[in-house]
């Protein structure tokens, strides 16, 4: 049952493709900007984007052996976002929260996702 980590591959990378064409897309809904983030935000979320392109495009054509371990890193990334933000200093609590669900929700959610592969 590959059908749904490649569907969580494909989506995590239009995502990525999404927040590397605007940033603000990530950007504001964590806290990281009001408005149109500034530069240095522009770029790390640009870097983000760009991982999340790199990691779903490995979940959804890989098979096997290798779809599992991009699965595992998907799920690695999005704890460590997780994490990243449960530690954070941000200055909107409500926008942390929110960031840290979404990280968590999209590792549970691939970590079923591995389970399917492993059936």
């Amino acid at each position: 049952m590959t059908w749904l980590p490649r569907t969580l591959g494909v989506l995590t990378a239009a995502y990525g493709l999404a927040t590397l064409v605007r940033p603000a897309i990530l950007a504001k809904p964590s806290g990281l900007s009001a408005g149109e983030p500034p530069p240095s935000v522009s770029t790390l979320v640009r870097a983000v984007g760009v991982r999340d392109i790199a990691g779903g495009v490995a979940m959804a054509v890989s098979s096997g052996r290798a779809q599992r371990i991009a699965v595992g890193a998907r799920i690695a990334a999005d704890l460590g976002d997780a994490v990243t933000w449960a530690f954070s200093s941000s200055p909107d609590p409500a926008a942390r929260r929110r960031t840290i669900a979404v990280g968590v929700g999209w590792a549970a959610l691939n970590a079923i996702g591995l389970a399917a592969i492993r059936r």
